[in-house]
């Protein structure tokens, strides 16, 4: 996580059962990845995250859907940062909104927008240019950093900077700021992908029940015809019945996108109090093996021989927090 942010650590907590895990745990190296890496990494697919929400958006197979997401751009002398999460989610009528009125400026451009349950997706009827990088690459960086100032990524930047203008005085907007809340005044496009209906297998350990209320997430789990359920109705017992249950937790990493610290902490606690206990018990008390995959450079493995494993020390979670 961003070092700005990862000081904040050091005065939250304790967080006593996720440092148990992660302190006797087996620890093996992995490849950096954000959640939405890790969430394709269930499917076990190379099909590129926007093609596979378009088709469970219902798009017709042959055109090119990207993900995208509401943002707040904000001036810093002459830069401008992108900012995205919770903060900045419409309602689902706004959303609508947003989407309707978009559709119609940009009608003429073969494109369009669409929202359902909180995720986004634009649809071109042909590929804008090389992909930009994903939301939680840019989320809290100045844009000029991250878009290429090249010919091959001029059809983004005009699309960025007429979705910013479409956005300026939207009424959408207008009651935001009157609510004291940020305005959405740009968007941002990414992970785009040919919409295909072909089937999508899992990896190679089988079709998981996914349990997760990350909409990418759902989307994976309808396109491999995997059960899906959401946290709040699943327990500890089920899981230690299950087959294989992958569960997709982002809430921390929707708070890192609007760069908010408190918000990131918050997250942490609420994982502490209803997660990690559940992952605790799970290999000690239930002999399952329990994987946690953070997105950086090591993951974890927890077992039932997690007590006897003396020698290893339990840190505070401050000593684990990767900084970029």
């Amino acid at each position: 996580m961003p070092a700005t942010l990862a000081e904040a650590a050091g005065s939250a907590g304790p967080f006593p059962a996720l440092e148990y895990v992660l302190g006797k745990s087996r620890r093996q190296g992995a490849s950096r990845a954000d959640g939405e890496a890790l969430i394709r990494r269930i499917a076990g697919s190379d099909v590129p995250p926007g093609g596979m929400l378009a088709s469970g958006f219902g798009i017709e197979p042959g055109r090119i859907g990207y993900r995208a997401a509401p943002a707040h751009m904000r001036p810093d002398r002459d830069r401008l940062l992108l900012f995205a999460g919770d903060a900045v989610r419409p309602s689902a009528d706004d959303a609508a909104s947003i989407c309707t009125d978009f559709n119609r400026a940009f009608a003429d451009d073969g494109l369009e927008l669409h929202s359902r349950d909180g995720e986004w997706l634009l649809v071109a009827d042909t590929p804008l240019g090389p992909d930009l990088p994903s939301l939680s690459a840019v989320a809290g960086r100045y844009l000029d950093t991250v878009i290429p100032d090249d010919a091959a990524t001029r059809p983004w930047r005009k699309l960025l900077n007429e979705a910013q203008m479409f956005l300026y005085d939207h009424p959408v907007n207008r009651a935001r700021e009157t609510r004291g809340e940020l305005p959405v005044n740009g968007l941002w496009f990414w992970g785009g992908g040919e919409v295909s209906h072909g089937p999508i297998h899992a990896g190679r350990n089988g079709t998981p029940w996914i349990i997760s209320d990350d909409p990418l997430a759902l989307g994976v789990g309808r396109a491999l015809n995997a059960e899906v359920s959401a946290p709040d109705a699943v327990n500890q017992q089920m899981l230690a019945g299950a087959d294989t249950a992958v569960i997709v937790w982002t809430d921390a990493e929707r708070a890192l996108l609007g760069g908010d610290v408190e918000g990131w902490l918050a997250a942490l606690q609420r994982f502490e109090a209803i997660w990690a206990p559940v992952l605790h018990d799970l290999a000690l008390e239930s002999g399952r093996a329990v994987r946690l995959q953070v997105g950086g450079d090591h993951e974890f493995t927890f077992g039932s021989g997690a007590r006897r494993r003396f020698w290893q020390s339990v840190r505070p979670l401050s000593a684990w927090i990767e900084r970029e």
